[in-house]
C-alpha cells in the first residue's frame, strides 16, 4: 500500500517547485487523491486513545479512505492532516503508529503529501501547531520525538530541521531545543534561556529511587520517578513567563550520562 501511495505521488507533476524538504528521508510531493488505507489496522482498538475524531472536511475525507486521523491543524489557507494506517501495541499504554503521512487540503481536496521513504526507520506519527504559523512533525514511535518543522512559504510548503528554540506564552519566552539531551545538559540550556530550576521541597530521606540519585548528582529540581516502564522522571523550572515541567526517560547510561529529555510543557502566567 505504501508503494502504491508513493507511486501516485511521484506521478503528480503540478506545482512541485513550490514544495521542498530539507530533511533526508522525508519527501513532500503534489498529490490529488489518497488510496484506501491498509486493510490490516493492527491494534487500532487498543490504541484508539491516539486517534483524533475528525473535525474538518479534510479530516473526514482522510477517514473516509480508512485512515486514522492523528492531527488536524490550520495551515494558512489549507488544512494539514496527519494520519496513520495501523498501530502496534506496546507496553505501558504506548503504541507504534505505522504507515503515517501528512496531507495538505484545500477544503476536502488533497493538494500535497509528506511521506517517509522508509516508514520503519522514520515513522510519521502526528502534527501539532508550532510558533505562529508552522507545524511540528512528531514521530510515530512508542515514545514520540520531534522529527521536523513544517513552514509555509510564498505559495508553498517547506519541511525544515527543528528550530533551535520554541516561542511560548505568546512570544514572551522561549524554550531551547532540549529533546533527547541528558538532563544535566538540558538544564544548562534552560538556564541560559531564563528558566531556573525549582528544587524539590519534599522529603528524600527514605527514597531509594532514581530521583534521589539524580538529585545527589547535582540536579535537585527532580521530582518523582516512576519505578517501572520507561522510567519517567519529572523536573520543575520557573521563568518570567510561567513554569516549565520537563520529563526524562530512562536511567543513567553505562558511561554515567543522565536520563534524557522526552517531553516538556509550559504553564503560562
Amino acid at each position: 500500500m505504501r508503494l502504491a501511495l508513493i507511486a501516485l505521488a511521484l506521478a503528480a507533476t503540478s506545482a512541485r517547485a513550490e514544495l521542498a524538504s530539507r530533511i533526508p528521508g522525508l519527501d513532500i510531493v503534489t498529490l490529488d487523491r489518497l488510496p484506501p488505507a491498509p486493510a490490516d489496522r493492527g491494534d487500532a482498538a487498543y490504541c484508539s486513545h491516539l486517534a483524533s475524531q475528525p473535525e474538518t472536511a479534510a479530516g473526514r475525507a482522510v477517514q473516509a479512505q480508512g485512515w486514522t486521523v492523528t492531527g488536524e491543524v490550520p495551515f494558512g489557507t489549507l488544512t494539514a492532516v496527519s494520519f496513520v494506517g495501523s498501530f502496534l501495541q506496546g507496553t505501558s499504554g504506548t503504541c507504534l503508529r505505522r504507515d503515517g503521512n501528512v496531507g495538505f487540503f484545500a477544503g476536502d481536496k488533497l493538494t500535497a503529501l509528506i511521506y517517509a521513504r522508509n516508514a520503519e526507520e522514520l515513522p510519521i506519527g502526528f502534527i501539532a501547531p508550532f510558533a505562529d504559523s508552522g507545524l511540528r512533525l512528531w514521530s510515530g514511535d512508542y515514545l514520540p520525538e520531534p522529527l521536523a518543522d513544517i513552514q509555509p512559504t510564498a505559495g508553498g510548503i517547506t519541511v525544515v530541521p527543528l528550530a533551535a528554540t520554541e516561542p511560548v506564552c505568546h512570544g514572551t519566552a522561549e524554550v531551547p531545543l532540549i529533546y533527547g539531551l541528558p538532563i544535566d545538559v538540558a538544564r544548562k540550556r534552560l538556564a541560559e534561556a531564563g528558566w531556573q530550576p525549582v528544587p524539590f521541597q519534599g522529603d528524600r530521606s527514605e527514597s531509594m529511587g532514581l530521583d534521589a540519585e539524580i538529585a545527589a548528582r547535582g540536579v535537585p529540581e527532580v521530582d518523582v520517578c516512576s519505578g517501572t516502564g520507561f522510567g519517567f522522571c519529572g523536573y520543575a523550572y520557573a521563568g518570567p513567563a510561567g513554569s516549565l515541567a520537563v520529563t526524562t526517560m530512562g536511567e543513567f547510561g553505562e558511561d554515567g550520562s543522565f536520563p534524557v529529555v522526552a517531553d516538556y510543557g509550559v504553564d503560562c502566567r
